[in-house]
């Protein structure tokens, strides 16, 4: 289920809101405020481990398991 990251245009503030269905966008309001002139950002990617190696390194970076 993506959440996306909004920010409110006559506020500033900048939240994130889980969206199920595209249709769903258009409820979209600010919490701070209650307006839903809110625009959906840009969202920095996550990234684990360094290198391109992910497998492995991947799993190791969440910790022990067992």
């Amino acid at each position: 289920m993506p959440i996306y990251e909004y920010r409110c245009a006559p506020c500033g503030r900048e939240f994130e809101e889980l969206v199920l269905r595209r249709s769903d966008e258009d409820d979209v309001k600010c919490p701070a405020c209650g307006s839903g002139g809110v625009a959906r950002e840009m969202s920095r990617p996550a990234a684990v481990g360094g290198g391109s190696g992910g497998g492995v390194r991947a799993a190791r970076a969440c910790g022990p398991v067992g």
